[in-house]
């Protein structure tokens, strides 16, 4: 997802939305003001906030219910309708901005080829661009966003507008100003700092990966028991699982392996290769063949009916369907 590109789009929001009056004809409390912008990008990162304190508190649904629309419209509404009581801003502004607020950050995930089913929990369809249509490094992220926001503001100043005119026309103290300026620039930081760490993380995942490969099956693990250890959620959920179910399935251990795949595709059941993964293990079990199908059937529905726009998948049913059909 693109973490510090929430946090430019959020910033590009409040000052093209920024609120002009009241809805009593009067302009916002300096306090308002000054939280306006901060409030804009909070509000952009909440399906980010909902994913990660909810699988915190070990919710394995919390991204799927975070970046759902069934939040946009419903959440969005409710922030809105409280921000306006708070403050008095109008509410038809507020409504506007929270809920476009948070279907953004919805859609840049989508552009960015992050799996989401925005449906959920009517349904678990996946959506997803296939190829990534923006930057996913993290610098590039950052980049990336900063350039289209030189470009906004370049357009602003074109016609005659510049930023933070909010501020400037409400005469806040100086150290009000700097408030405002400082929590955002708080927020752009914990965006950075914690796309880098989960960056470091999946990083770390990458070679516990490698190691299977070279049959370092035992460090694998321990990595995977590294990256659990911590009480932030930052990486994919199910990642972790997967990497043991590999490790387990390698040394033979056939009980931990499946509970660990069956783990993974349960904590993410829009992860399109954790479905793979425990429909390949299924199909090359040694178990009977009309046993090893019974198993993997599950898995194979739902592989044709969430992820169709994979182009990967008609070679991995393909591979799959072979494998079941041997020995029958």
């Amino acid at each position: 997802m693109p973490v510090v590109g929430h946090a430019f789009v959020g910033l590009a929001t409040a000052v093209q939305f920024e609120p002009a009056s009241r809805s009593d004809g009067r302009a916002p409390s300096p306090l308002a003001i000054a939280c306006w912008a901060p409030a804009v990008v909070a509000v952009s990162y909440v399906p980010d906030l909902i994913t990660q304190i909810g699988s915190s508190a070990g919710w394995t649904r919390a991204g799927l219910f975070g970046h759902s629309l069934a939040v946009a419209i419903v959440g969005g509404a409710a922030i809105g309708a409280a921000w306006s009581r708070a403050t008095g801003i109008p509410a038809r502004r507020l409504l506007a901005v929270s809920i476009g607020s948070i279907v953004g950050h919805d859609f840049l995930d989508l552009l960015q080829s992050t799996d989401r089913a925005p449906f959920w929990p009517w349904s678990t369809r996946i959506l997803s661009t296939g190829t990534p249509w923006l930057p996913t490094g993290l610098m590039a992220d950052a980049l990336f966003f900063a350039m289209l926001f030189a470009l906004f503001v370049a357009w602003r100043a074109a016609t005659g507008r510049t930023l933070g005119s909010l501020t400037a026309d409400a005469k806040l103290p100086r150290a009000w100003v700097w408030t405002v300026r400082g929590a955002a620039a708080a927020l752009i930081a914990a965006a950075l700092a914690a796309h880098a760490f989960r960056e470091r993380l999946e990083h770390q995942l990458d070679a516990a990966e490698h190691m299977i490969e070279r049959g370092q099956y035992g460090q694998a693990l321990a990595v995977a028991d590294r990256v659990d250890s911590g009480w932030l959620a930052a990486v994919k959920p199910g990642r972790v699982d997967m990497v043991r179910a590999q490790a387990f399935e390698a040394l033979g251990d056939a009980t931990r392996a499946e509970a660990a795949y069956r783990r993974a595709y349960s904590e993410d059941p829009t992860n399109f290769w954790a479905a793979v993964d425990i429909a390949e293990y299924y199909a090359n079990s040694d178990r009977p063949a009309d046993e090893r199908r019974r198993l993997a059937e599950p898995y194979l529905a739902a592989l044709r009916s969430r992820f169709v726009s994979y182009r990967e998948l008609p070679a991995i049913l393909d591979r799959i369907d072979r494998r079941l059909a041997s020995n029958e």
